[in-house]
């Protein structure tokens, strides 16, 4: 079984401890009001924070947004308010452009969207105009009165921001769906992507000055979450935003290309079985990525703050991502060719899109962690091999330690028994030698009493009992070596 692991990306770990380097610095450099009491230090100004630059470029954004609105309403103007009469057609039909123009702004009986948008891009520039203004006053009321009302832990700005940030959700839906003025097939990109630049740079300014007075922001809050938990929210989020721009195709098209023929064609032409693949694989994609982050929500651990997924949890994990995987890249490649439902540039394109390049990544990271849990399991069982191989190295060296440790006594044991029969060997020689001594004594002892005795032997008699004598003598001592 692999270990469970509480995963952890190299590569976006090293993403978020920059991002969280940046929030750090953009923090002390715009938290003022609390440093600033205790060291009773002047606050630095308003143009020094990072919100100005939010402000700049929604600024150049919303303006852009306004002059593309602008050119569509002079172009709906001029074919809506010109007879049919007045037109060159010469110059009209030899220019594709100006005859689609004409098609399109012809068939538009309403310009309902064209002032709506007009009007936000309007609203955006004043309060974006203003806010740069109170930032960059270098009059008493940029010492006085701004600093009330910008900055760090400042009310006013907080609601502006949360006033543009819902603002701009709104007018991006009338602006870019199906049957918005920068819809799929109405060929107005620089409405369409200025309205999202919109969007993202007031998110954006709010992130900020959440970072700046101190407050969890969403970066914080999806870096806060464990494991994969941070791409399954990422994937909710555009799976489930995906799903509302399939719907809302599915159901308006007709009314959304009405001023666009071959738009209009190229959706009648999509079958209802790719609706509902597409409907099917968002919906799966969003509940799936939904229940994983429950599961964290309602994961309950052993130990306090550790978040480790069990074995089953991982396979489990594992085989959804593959199956969703496998699901989104069959849809990639046939939803987004020519003539099909997401082949034109649009919310659809973008979020289909989007949706199967979270999934991929989660993906992704759920196979280096898998390899990791192999790679981990490989060196445990080799560091456990190792261990086991020393204890038994251990236990070798100390059996054979045992075993010279005997050898040695056995040894020793043998030495003194060899020494006490070497002395007893000597004891005995000695004792062999003494009895030898007294057989020389006691013939030598005869000898003598015999000579005594016999005095008046004649001298040849003495002669040969004395040569008898020593010949007997050395016999007995021959006999006893």
């Amino acid at each position: 079984m692999l270990a469970s692991t509480n995963t952890v990306v190299d590569g976006v770990g090293d993403v978020e401890e920059a991002a969280a380097d940046d929030n750090a610095a953009e923090e002390n450099g715009d938290n003022t009001s609390n440093d600033d009491s205790k060291n009773n230090e002047p606050p630095k100004p308003l143009c020094q924070s990072s919100r100005t630059k939010g402000y700049i470029l929604l600024l150049v954004s919303a303006s852009l947004n306004f002059e593309a609105v602008w050119r569509l309403y002079r172009k709906q103007d001029y074919f809506l308010h010109t007879d049919l009469e007045e037109i060159n057609w010469c110059i009209v039909l030899d220019n594709l452009s100006s005859f689609y123009d004409f098609v399109l702004l012809r068939r538009l009986e309403s310009d309902d969207d064209i002032r709506y948008a007009m009007a936000a891009a309007c609203i955006t520039i004043i309060i974006s105009s203003f806010a740069i203004l109170c930032h960059f006053d270098c009059t008493r009321l940029g010492k006085t009165l701004w600093p009330k009302m910008f900055g760090p832990n400042k009310r006013v700005e907080l609601c502006i921001l949360i006033f543009l940030v819902i603002f701009w959700l709104v007018t991006i839906w009338f602006n870019t769906t199906i049957r918005g003025i920068a819809g799929e097939g109405n060929e107005q990109y620089n409405l369409y992507f200025t309205s999202w630049l919109c969007l993202w740079t007031t998110f954006w300014t709010l992130e900020r000055w959440f970072v700046a007075s101190g407050m969890s922001s969403f970066q914080k809050f999806i870096s806060s979450w464990p494991n994969r938990c941070k791409l399954w929210i990422v994937t909710f989020i555009v799976s489930f935003a995906d799903f509302l721009f399939v719907l809302d195709a599915m159901r308006n098209w007709d009314e959304g290309t009405a001023a666009t023929p071959y738009v209009n064609n190229m959706f009648a032409n999509v079958s209802r079985h790719e609706w509902g693949f597409l409907l099917n694989s968002t919906i799966t994609a969003s509940i799936v990525s939904l229940c994983w982050i429950l599961a964290e929500i309602f994961r309950r651990n052993k130990k306090e703050g550790d978040a480790l997924k069990s074995d089953v949890e991982n396979y489990v994990e594992g085989i959804a991502l593959h199956l969703l995987a496998i699901q989104w890249i069959i849809l990639i490649f046939f939803a987004t060719m020519p003539g099909h439902a997401a082949s034109l540039i649009g919310n659809l394109y973008f979020s289909t899109w989007a949706t199967c390049f979270s999934i991929i990544a989660t993906l992704i990271w759920w196979l280096r962690d898998w390899r990791k849990d192999i790679a981990d399991t490989i060196n445990d069982q080799q560091a456990e091999y190792e261990r086991a191989k020393r204890a038994i190295l251990r236990r070798e060296e100390q059996r054979l330690a045992q075993a010279r440790r005997e050898d040695a006594n056995d040894q020793s044991d043998a030495v003194d028994t060899n020494d006490s029969n070497l002395d007893e060997i000597v004891e005995e020689d000695a004792a062999e030698e003494d009895i030898v001594d007294d057989d020389i004594t006691v013939s030598i002892a005869s000898v003598s009493g015999n000579r005594a005795r016999t005095d008046t032997i004649d001298s040849s008699e003495d002669q040969r009992a004395v040569c008898f004598s020593v010949r007997s003598l050395f016999v007995s001592a021959r006999d006893h070596d």
